[in-house]
């Protein structure tokens, strides 16, 4: 019982850790708590008796899988609309003016 006690302790701390010391609140939030459940999860998955065992390794898991979730979720924001073509609205080619052989405007 004490593990699973130690395991909500260390996703609670990370998560409002994460949440107090962020400007977008919810979305620390959301990234603390994924974060933290899934990596402690997966430690649980992968060694049951260790994680069992250890009291501090739940505290790591929750870190672990936090920082690693936030580092997938900045590489999705960052790589989103790299290979997107630029809106008609972000686009200045609404300003350029062809100007013709005889000098008469064009566009």
């Amino acid at each position: 019982m004490f593990d699973m006690v130690n395991a909500f302790a260390a996703m609670a701390t990370v998560t409002i850790a994460l949440t107090l010391s962020s400007l977008a609140r919810r979305t620390a939030a959301l990234l603390g708590a994924t974060g933290s459940l899934t990596g402690n999860f997966l430690l649980w998955l992968a060694a049951p008796s260790l994680w069992e065992c250890s009291p501090v390794l739940p505290w790591v898991a929750a870190v672990v899988g936090t920082v690693l979730l936030i580092a997938g979720w900045s590489a999705v924001r960052a790589y989103w609309n790299l290979f997107n073509p630029p809106r008609a609205d972000d686009t200045d080619t609404g300003t350029v003016m062809m100007v013709g052989a005889a000098g008469h405007r064009l566009g």
